[in-house]
């Protein structure tokens, strides 16, 4: 019985991989099975209160706020076709008037969907799409910059096909898009979509173990600066290290190109692990290292970073202490080393994000829950890539979530 887990989880993590355009959570494959739930609704009400509604060093603002959603999620995964659904439409709203690039209402709105469907044992089709708008930066998409930048569009589009040759051997192909719109105009110099396309073959080398080698295209058109196309040519290797734990390493070279500068080969790298015990704890780590295309341009003169070499870290568990209270807590650090202008009256600059979250939910019914949410970011970047110090920000907020 244990066999059959193990293999189900490697096979897990070959269906889950390209989803990782959508959350870096996802680079390590499921563990455990999916439980499905019936149509659920859910409302939420808050209050906070933000020390730095900007997320500025020279323009510091402090705001009560309201918060509001209402939502509902769906998911079937006994079934040959599986699926899941969640949407999410509210807003905050600020009680000072602002000054700055900052609205005193802003839209809070996300949906996601998935698709799974068997053709036989062999033959296997997964989709997903995601959307977002909202004014908080996203980390597991790899959207650092939002708060400063103003609010969002994100959506996100994939599809792959995976084929079982063989008890052993498998290959998957996919192609998914990507694009993000920030809504305030001196931050468009950031909008970008993404084209990519994937092909990978993995080897189930023992019950635990499967190693794999993959190549991935990714377009990146951007509305200002230079577009950038990216091959990564990676080798994998999967394993169960546990029922409850899957872990993935891929590692290889980046060979980017980018318009007006040529070709360059950098090294790639990313880290997944997912560890669950029984429904009390979970634990979603994820390291990358790659060369991205994201706030390349500097809008004063036009110019661009030819290299972004950034490191992502993220982490972040959940806890069950009784049936009524649980916590949650996360962890977000990005580094990036912006090198190569195209000009020569800019230099290389570092950029650093730090974010760290806690919060608690207690039931008080099986229907009716308090909430109580702590968020610290330090930033030592600029969303247009001058150097600039150091702000952080403090954000509290107290609510009541109603569920049926």
């Amino acid at each position: 019985m244990k066999s059959l887990f193990y293999l189900s989880l490697v096979a897990a993590g070959m269906f889950a991989i390209h989803a990782n355009g959508q959350s870096l959570y996802t680079l390590a494959g499921p563990v455990g099975l999916e439980e499905s739930l019936p149509l659920k609704w859910f409302f939420n009400l808050a209050g906070g209160y933000d020390d730095n509604v900007n997320a500025s060093n020279y323009n510091k603002q402090e705001s009560a706020f309201i918060s509001t959603d209402i939502g509902c999620s769906l998911a079937n995964y006994d079934a040959v076709t599986q699926y899941s659904f969640s949407a999410k439409l509210g807003g905050i709203f600020y009680l000072k008037d602002l000054d700055g690039g900052t609205n005193e209402a802003l839209s809070n709105s996300t949906l996601s969907a998935k698709l799974s469907h068997s053709f036989d044992q062999t033959l296997r089709y997964n989709g997903s799409v995601s959307f977002a708008w909202q004014p908080e930066p996203n980390y597991s998409n790899g959207i650092a910059n939002a708060r400063r930048d103003g609010d969002y569009i994100y959506v996100y589009v994939s599809s792959s096909v995976s084929k079982a040759w063989t008890s052993r051997y498998s290959t998957t192909l996919g192609a998914n898009f990507s694009m993000i719109d920030y809504q305030e105009d001196s931050a468009k110099t950031d909008n970008r979509d993404y084209v990519g396309m994937n092909f990978t073959n993995r080897y189930k080398w023992t019950e635990r173990l499967a190693v794999s080698l993959g190549w991935t295209g990714s377009y990146c058109n951007r509305e200002y600066g230079n577009n950038e196309f990216s091959n990564f040519v990676m080798a994998g290797a999967e394993y169960a290290v546990s029922e409850n734990t899957s872990a993935t390493l891929r590692v290889g070279p980046q060979f980017k190109y980018v318009e007006n500068y040529g070709t360059k080969t950098y090294p790639s790298a990313e880290f997944g692990l997912n560890h669950r015990l029984s429904d009390r704890f979970m634990l979603g780590t994820f390291v990358r290292y790659s060369n991205e295309a994201v706030n390349t341009y500097i809008p004063y003169n036009g110019a661009s970073y030819y290299s972004n070499e950034t490191w992502r870290f993220g982490v972040h568990s959940t806890l069950k202490l009784t049936h009524r209270v649980s916590l949650n807590c996360g962890v977000n650090l990005i580094a990036s080393d912006y090198t190569r202008p195209s000009s020569i009256s800019n230099s290389d600059t570092s950029n650093l994000t730090f974010n760290a979250t806690a919060g608690i939910k207690l039931l008080l019914t099986n229907a009716l829950a308090l909430t109580a949410q702590y968020s610290y970011t330090n930033g030592s970047y600029s969303g247009y890539n001058y150097p600039m110090p150091s702000y952080n920000r403090n954000v509290f907020s107290f609510g009541v979530n109603y569920s049926f």
